[in-house]
């Protein structure tokens, strides 16, 4: 829904990616703490007491601190350029409970976005 207003084509649901991020979710859970991992996927991860989709929700949100016309990487909205990244095709998306009650999200991406050099093509402004 999110990349369907950048016109960007929807993920399609990767069932290794899928697999892998639920186990890494579990991983997080355990140790109740968020570290990325390292792979050739790109990653985003996320804590919540709600519901696992606040996280898509607040990774989304990152837009507002964006700038379409830079095109550049940033810290406080490297969530959104990868969930918005055009060439990236396919999704896994993992859930764990902690615990504490924490949930722990994991979203997997393939290919990787947040590529340096990449942004102006890859992460399309709002469609009018």
């Amino acid at each position: 829904m999110y990349r369907d207003k950048h016109n960007c084509p929807p993920l399609l649901l990767d069932d290794a990616l899928t697999q892998d991020s639920r186990v890494y979710a579990e991983e997080l859970a355990q140790k109740e703490q968020l570290e990325h991992s390292s792979g050739d996927y790109g990653e985003n991860l996320c804590m919540t007491s709600g519901d696992p989709l606040k996280c898509v929700r607040m990774w989304y949100d990152e837009i507002k601190d964006y700038n379409f016309d830079e095109g550049k990487f940033s810290l406080e909205t490297g969530h959104f350029t990868q969930l918005i990244w055009m060439s990236s095709k396919w999704l896994g998306i993992g859930k764990a409970k902690s615990k504490s009650g924490a949930m722990y999200v994991v979203g997997r991406y393939s290919p990787a976005g947040n590529v340096e050099g990449q942004f102006i093509e890859n992460v399309p402004k709002l469609k009018k």
